[in-house]
């Protein structure tokens, strides 16, 4: 990761001494299809189907006269994606076990800027260009859906019950109610291109907390054992991951122009 990382870096400050001789490259649409959880987070039981459809553009250094200029470039775009994960606890309550379940489902707008760097491969048939990209993404959520069920089995009376659930109508289980709309992510990934297709694996992993405050849930009780009593420790919050696999098709090139 380090070296991928510092690659990006090279890249990067490659890139910004060549500015002046920019100009816009190959432009064109992507799917992209793949796994997204909610890391760090205890809770966490199993990903969902992670999913994403959107639009690049490539920014490209061809009138450079470097080596540089021919192998990096920029890329941006905007992305509909849809994050989130499912969750499962077992809680105890002074003796009284509760599970909760439940799920996340929420659809992000993002805005990549990556740099990309890109290289013929040694092959027979030539136009097998690989690569790997490097950047944030800024991502902020439209909409979605929850739900948050926890259930205290051989508890019956209405009065005392630990039962919970996020079940009502439409605007109690929109997903931005119980999450942050604002995420920065950064995506690293590698790159495949022939012809006029893209294909990338990539991992977006997010920065910023997912819950709009501490989960009363998700706290843990430490029997310390020497005349402490019991601790309250909060787990913190996790954040949005996903592991990706796209698919693009480029349009046009600006550069036949």
């Amino acid at each position: 990761m380090k070296k991928i990382v510092l690659l990006g870096l090279i890249g990067l400050m490659g890139l910004m001494a060549n500015l002046t001789q920019a100009q816009f490259g190959d432009y064109g649409v992507r799917a992209s299809a793949g796994l997204a959880t909610i890391s760090d987070d205890l809770s966490t039981k199993s990903p969902i189907l992670g999913a994403g459809v959107g639009g690049y553009i490539n920014y490209t250094f061809h009138n450079s006269q470097s080596v540089a200029g021919e192998l990096l470039y920029l890329q941006s775009g905007l992305n509909l994606n849809r994050r989130g994960s499912n969750f499962h606890e077992v809680l105890e309550n002074e003796n009284t076990l509760s599970v909760r379940d439940g799920y996340y489902h929420a659809y992000y707008l993002q805005l990549p800027i990556l740099v990309g760097f890109h290289l013929e491969l040694p092959v027979r048939q030539p136009g097998h260009i690989a690569g790997l990209v490097l950047g944030p993404a800024v991502n902020y959520g439209l909409f979605g859906r929850c739900k948050d069920r926890v259930v205290t089995p051989g508890n019956p009376s209405p009065a005392t019950n630990y039962d919970y659930d996020i079940t009502g109508t439409a605007k109690d289980r929109a997903v931005f109610n119980h999450l942050k709309r604002l995420d920065v992510s950064v995506i690293v990934g590698f790159t495949y291109e022939y012809g006029p297709w893209r294909a990338m694996l990539y991992l977006d992993h997010g920065f910023m907390a997912t819950s709009t405050e501490p989960d009363i849930l998700r706290i843990i009780t430490q029997n310390m054992g020497q005349g402490d009593g019991n601790i309250k420790t909060e787990i913190p919050n996790g954040n949005n991951t996903a592991f990706m696999f796209s698919i693009g098709y480029a349009l046009g090139s600006f550069l036949d122009d």
